[in-house]
């Protein structure tokens, strides 16, 4: 894993109402609007011409409210795009935010649909866009294809700091929202999203309703940030290709936050990867990640990663650099369904579905997804590895007869001619996952399917608590420390109400030697681990399953009853 830190490109303050005034050695501000100062009455004839003012960054100003028809295009320039501004004169202030509406599709429209904002960088030149303050909406990519919001393609950064990209289209390809198509060599494309910036209700005929990467890298801060209600046939919210990353968590400044709300993919529709598509060794990595409540309708409901793709979903960053959630449900899975109804007839992989790709799953909560088979997660011919992830209340469909195939949360499979895949469950919590049936009523759904060790499946398990039936083949402890299985309720806080962390009079506290397990990471409530519990040990310091008691549970009643 890795991670990067992209800082705001730097500029001088410069004071309300100087047109054409220097902020940095050569750049200039412009003004746009119909009040007395503006240097420009279109937003077009400013960025030509910034165009001729130099390489330096210039700043081009919009007042607040609607600019309909526009079709803009910025190539090899660096830019700062930067609306709401309440006139141009002298005491305008930046309080709102300016809408750039694409053209209308009317008879009498002499250039047909296209997109709001094409972005372009020659070969071999870098340059950054930055976007500020703007709502972009009602574009149309038909013309060219892709990118119905915004089009970017070559060696270009574009930043979007408070920003909407809202009802855009993409009816004939890809990136209904935003399109980013990196150069074949040298530095990739890159989209950053920062604070107050939302993609949401775009649409793409191909992939990526709200964004699409090829050769692309979309870095998304883990605060105030929102891609939801897209839809596309791969990827409704986000599809990734081409060896393109996605890396969501501190992004945007340099500083750590540790009161942030965390970052929000909800609510995307798809046939396949209703939240999120990715192939061709494509990397996704997120931080304090909320995936919830996506749909496909054949697989992959959160997420759909093939092709070589690697997946690293988690809380704990690997360097001093964070932007931490606070509360509950700041890293899940939730409520993601794959399928024609919950569940349905058909569709796998309610929450994740992962084809010849790799994951690392850490400190994750997988909650209340559906599918006909593996509601939580379906994987085939890959790898993974998941500590401290609680798996409970998936629901899957109940099938009358001998038809076993993925019925059970969690489904290692393999075809014919696979090589050997591994999987490791470490500090996992399993529990009130359930097998629907047409009158309503449930059972106990397996937790996962059978683990054992052969030419398929290598595995390594240590520290699991399962309520629900776990097939295995030999004893469990011969794969590894510590595990429980048979789990009663009476174990947890509070399962009727959805808390499974350890109830300190049961038997998952302090059950495991530190010296037996390895680990990496914290609890997904970033308790730290294996922290010695004042009541008597049994075996250890460490907790079995998801959860790490902290040691002042004893004492904080309203704490030990389930509440925080």
């Amino acid at each position: 894993m890795h991670l990067s830190v992209f800082l705001p490109s730097s500029r001088l303050v410069v004071c309300c109402g100087l047109s054409l005034a220097a902020t940095q050695a050569g750049a200039a501000v412009f003004t746009v609007g119909g009040y007395p100062g503006c240097t420009h009455s279109t937003i077009q004839a400013a960025i030509d011409a910034a165009a001729t003012n130099g390489a330096a960054e210039d700043e081009i100003r919009i007042t607040v409210g609607g600019q309909p028809n526009q079709r803009l295009k910025v190539s090899g320039q660096s830019l700062l795009l930067s609306g709401g501004w309440s006139g141009c004169g002298d005491g305008a202030t930046q309080d709102g935010r300016s809408t750039l509406i694409g053209y209308a599709v009317v008879n009498t429209n002499p250039f047909g649909s296209n997109t709001v904002l094409q972005i372009s960088a020659p070969v071999g030149a870098v340059q950054t866009v930055t976007l500020r303050n703007l709502d972009i909406r009602d574009g149309n990519g038909s013309l060219v294809g892709k990118g119905g919001g915004i089009d970017a393609e070559g060696a270009v950064r574009v930043v979007l700091q408070d920003v909407g990209v809202f009802s855009n289209k993409s009816p004939a390809g890809n990136g209904g929202g935003i399109a980013m198509h990196g150069p074949a060599s040298g530095f990739g494309g890159i989209l950053e999203l920062h604070a107050d910036t939302r993609i949401h209700g775009n649409q793409a005929s191909g992939k990526g309703g709200g964004v699409f990467l090829e050769r692309a890298t979309l870095r998304m801060r883990a605060d105030r940030t929102g891609i939801d209600g897209n839809d596309a046939a791969q990827g409704g919210g986000i599809a990734a290709t081409a060896g393109s990353s996605v890396y969501i968590g501190s992004v945007g400044e340099p500083e750590i936050q540790l009161d942030a709300s965390g970052a929000a993919i909800v609510g995307n529709t798809a046939d396949i990867g209703g939240g999120v598509h990715l192939d061709g060794n494509a990397l996704f990595e997120a931080y304090e990640l909320r995936l919830s409540y996506n749909h496909a309708s054949a697989n992959g409901g959160g997420l759909y990663a093939t092709g070589g793709a690697q997946v690293s979903i988690g809380r704990d960053y690997p360097s001093a650099f964070a932007v931490q959630c606070q509360g509950d449900g700041c890293s899940r899975i939730q409520g993601n369904q794959a399928g024609n109804g919950c569940p349905g007839t058909g569709g796998d992989g309610g929450g994740l579905y992962l084809d010849g790709a790799r994951a690392f799953l850490s400190q994750v909560e997988i909650l209340d997804n559906c599918a006909w088979g593996s509601p939580a997660l379906e994987i085939w011919r890959s790898s993974l590895n998941m500590e401290g992830v609680l798996v409970a209340r998936n629901r899957l469909r109940w099938r009358d007869g001998n038809n076993n195939t993925a019925r059970q949360a969690v489904t290692f499979a393999s075809r014919v001619g696979d090589p050997q895949a591994t999987a490791s469950l470490a500090f996992a919590t399993f529990a009130d996952n359930v097998e629907a049936k047409p009158d309503g009523s449930t059972i106990p759904a397996d937790a996962v399917s059978q683990i054992r060790n052969d030419d398929q499946w290598r595995f390594t398990v240590q520290a699991m608590a399962s309520a629900d039936p776990l097939p295995v083949s030999g004893v469990l402890e011969t794969y590894g420390k510590c595990n429980r299985l048979f789990v009663p309720a009476s174990d947890f806080l509070d399962a009727a109400n959805g808390d499974y962390r350890p109830n300190p009079q049961g038997h998952l506290v302090d059950t495991c030697a530190a010296a037996d397990l390895t680990y990496e990471s914290r609890d997904p409530r970033l308790v730290t681990r294996c922290i010695d519990h004042p009541r008597p040990d049994l075996r250890g310091s460490c907790d079995i399953g998801a959860y790490e008691l902290p040691p002042t549970v004893l004492s904080d009643r309203i704490f030990a009853d389930g509440f925080d």
